[in-house]
């Protein structure tokens, strides 16, 4: 071949190369085709045309290729690893296996060889022999996070939890912000069963907490239930029940002066919601003390003010739902009085006065405090959180766009409740590491699994019905994602906008409209997620029918809908509170909860007590005050879905499908419905929250 046409063939090369990395796709494999025709075994275009192919998931075409690369040039390392990456991807483990081991052969130290390997382990579950691939690659890069993490996963999957909590420690180590590590850890201390750890363990595990607790990047109500268990030891616990129902003056007693400067009690106030009737009668008590005995703390201002802080921000979290004497509105409304004649910031006494009502209620003391800096932190922290982000709320309130009035009567109304009381109030998210759409849905449908022609590179996503902006936390995960979010609730809306640019999620477009309006925006979306919304609608049907208009149709939908049957204590308790006459104002809110708590004989009472919703306003009005509520039944939602032409892909809760597996094994993907009708008739807690899974159009 002449010089000329070994240039020629060069320069088509790389310019072929540059498209390829620029995904101009198209053109790339034009001119590797065309030096092909040149030149039929030219090494460097058959091995670029195979990896194109790859990339755009046309794997025969893919194998074709570097095969015969791998024929003109067996050894090659890229070549091999491009090959295991392939029939990796086509579920051929035994082929991909053996590259990834060809590979170690000729590169003993090649750890993207072991990776690879490990990967391939895991999906066969080999989760030992995968650590095995991993603990090498550590070996050769001894601050590989990525490793250390998956190890970790495997080894929680191996119930040798202990060694799982090494590793995230050593990945901490690497790197104390990493976001993986970090939710991996929130999972698995979440769900940890702790059962008499010895003194060393629970120190370690406490520190752990601790940890997590300074972490502005997770959901901090994940960790409570375990957490609240090293707030107090037994004999601190037996003390303080023993004072309150001796009716004993808590804050004389030097053990709960200790605990009232605990750092870690601080931090659960500040970040989780107190979910337990004990805690929660402890905080009251001490909160009433507090401002009934305001004019002796002055002098120990110090020594309380932290707690104090600490204690309202938890009461700003759960919308002042703590019970309140007459005598502690009387004095509470005094101390307003004063606070707002007063010329001067006296901090302990606004603390107080934010444990009973939010600051920006009172527009004199809004106006005194927005621009007000403490040297106390923390007490800027309140300030925030009380007067500056609802004050920011009100701003972002007006720019929300709308997509057409509100006319049906039930969506009227359910605005309302949401306008007054946005649902639900929260401080931080966990945020997960970024990744293609599919292989998200895969992981929530697991062990179903879906193929897809459609890449879902850059997916149109709409969250029909985004409240406060939490059902926001696993589409932000989508990776090139365009956001739609919307919700009937302005005041929702401009919550969950306001938390959004606080993580720097500035590109997500919020809109203030009806489902039943959805069509008024003439977009479609290759994603949608409905979770908690339509069983509020006059008609759930209607709102599903129209968000399949819009849903394309190779799209994937999302639906959270209420159980019939795990919702039947609620369905009791809302007859009951009717019957009460509770209406769903704040004092009758208190009283019904304290009606409950009192009511020791009432199953379904006591049941209420350990919801989640039991403990903040908005919650509890969203769980037995609603204006509307449709429950569903398995069977059917079956019948609907079937009507409708969707295919149900499966539920997202791990938990249930592993229930699921001892009762029907032989149903591998685990989306039998009838299958799951008889599960639920047996464990009618199972869905107590409600059904959370993915469909397709058929």
């Amino acid at each position: 071949m002449k010089l000329e046409d070994n240039n020629n063939i060069k320069f088509k090369l790389d310019t072929a190369v540059k498209h390829h990395k620029e995904n101009n796709f198209i053109l790339a494999e034009k001119l590797y085709k065309d030096i092909l025709d040149i030149f039929p075994n030219h090494l460097g275009a058959i091995f670029y045309l195979g990896t194109l192919y790859a990339q755009s998931k046309k794997f025969s075409l893919a194998k074709e290729f570097l095969m015969r690369a791998d024929s003109l040039k067996p050894k090659d390392l890229n070549i091999n690893l491009n090959l295991g990456n392939v029939f990796h991807e086509t579920g051929d483990f035994d082929n991909a296996l053996r590259y990834f081991e060809n590979l170690i052969n000729i590169k003993q130290d090649f750890t993207l060889a072991y990776f690879n390997k490990g990967i391939v382990l895991n999906k066969l579950k080999k989760y030992q022999d995968a650590n095995e691939c991993f603990m090498k690659v550590i070996e050769i890069e001894p601050k590989n996070l990525t490793s250390h993490n998956i190890i970790a996963v495997n080894f929680i999957e191996l119930n040798q939890k202990n060694k799982a909590i090494l590793h995230l420690k050593k990945a901490l180590k690497i790197d104390f912000n990493n976001k993986v590590s970090i939710k991996i850890l929130t999972d698995l201390l979440s769900s940890l069963k702790i059962l008499n750890p010895d003194k060393g363990s629970k120190q370690e595990i406490k520190d752990l907490f601790i940890f997590l607790y300074k972490k502005n990047l997770i959901n901090h109500n994940q960790l409570f239930n375990n957490a609240k268990l090293y707030i107090l030891d037994d004999k601190e616990y037996e003390e303080i029940k023993k004072l309150i129902e001796q009716k004993c003056n808590l804050i004389e007693n030097q053990n709960v002066k200790q605990i009232l400067k605990n750092e870690f009690f601080h931090l659960i106030l500040q970040k989780s919601l107190i979910r337990d009737k004990f805690l929660e009668e402890f905080c009251n008590k001490v909160r009433k003390e507090i401002i009934l005995s305001l004019d002796n703390l002055v002098d120990n201002s110090l020594e309380f003010l932290n707690f104090i802080i600490s204690l309202a921000e938890q009461c700003f979290l759960n919308e002042f739902i703590f019970s309140q004497s007459d005598l502690e509105i009387e004095v509470a409304n005094s101390l307003l009085n004063e606070i707002e004649k007063d010329k001067n910031v006296n901090e302990l006494k606004v603390a107080i006065l934010a444990c009973f009502k939010p600051l920006s209620n009172s527009k004199i003391i809004s106006e005194k405090l927005i621009y007000y800096q403490s040297k106390n932190v923390l007490f800027n922290d309140l300030i925030d959180m009380q007067i500056r982000e609802p004050n920011k709320e009100k701003e972002l309130r007006q720019k929300i766009v709308s997509i057409g009035d509100i006319s049906n009567t039930v969506s009227k109304k359910v605005k309302n409740q949401y306008e007054f009381n946005p649902y639900p109030r929260w401080r931080f998210i966990s945020e997960g590491a970024k990744s293609n759409f599919i292989n998200i849905l895969n992981s929530n449908i697991k062990p179903n699994k879906i193929t897809s022609n459609k890449f879902f590179f850059n997916p149109n996503v709409l969250i029909a019905g985004c409240g406060t902006g939490q059902q926001l936390e696993n589409a932000i995960t989508y990776e090139n994602a365009n956001i739609l979010a919307v919700d009937l609730s302005r005041s929702s809306l401009a919550y969950a906008k306001r938390k959004m640019e606080e993580i720097n999620l500035n590109k997500i477009e919020f809109m203030h409209g009806d489902i039943l309006n959805l069509e008024n925006i003439n977009k479609k979306f290759d994603v949608i997620e409905c979770v908690g919304v339509l069983h509020h609608m006059e008609n759930p049907e209607d709102g599903l029918k129209v968000l399949l208009k819009i849903l394309e149709p190779h799209g994937f939908l999302k639906l959270g809908l209420y159980s019939e049957i795990s919702r039947k204590h609620i369905i009791e308790i809302r007859d009951i509170i009717k019957k009460e006459n509770f209406s769903s104002d704040i004092k009758d809110i208190r009283n019904s909860r304290e009606f409950i708590k009192k009511n020791k004989d009432n199953k379904s009472f006591q049941k209420l007590i350990y919801n989640y919703d039991f403990y903040s306003t908005s919650s509890i009005r969203d769980l037995i005050f609603h204006v509307q509520e449709k429950r569903f039944t398995l069977d059917k939602i079956s019948k609907l879905l079937n009507s409708l032409n969707l295919e149900f892909l499966g539920f997202t809760d791990d938990e249930v499908k592993k229930k699921y597996s001892n009762y029907f094994p032989e149903d591998n993907n685990k989306t039998n419905i009838g299958n799951w009708n008889t599960l639920e008739s047996e464990n009618p807690d199972m869905f107590i929250s409600m059904y959370q899974f993915w469909v397709k159009k058929k």
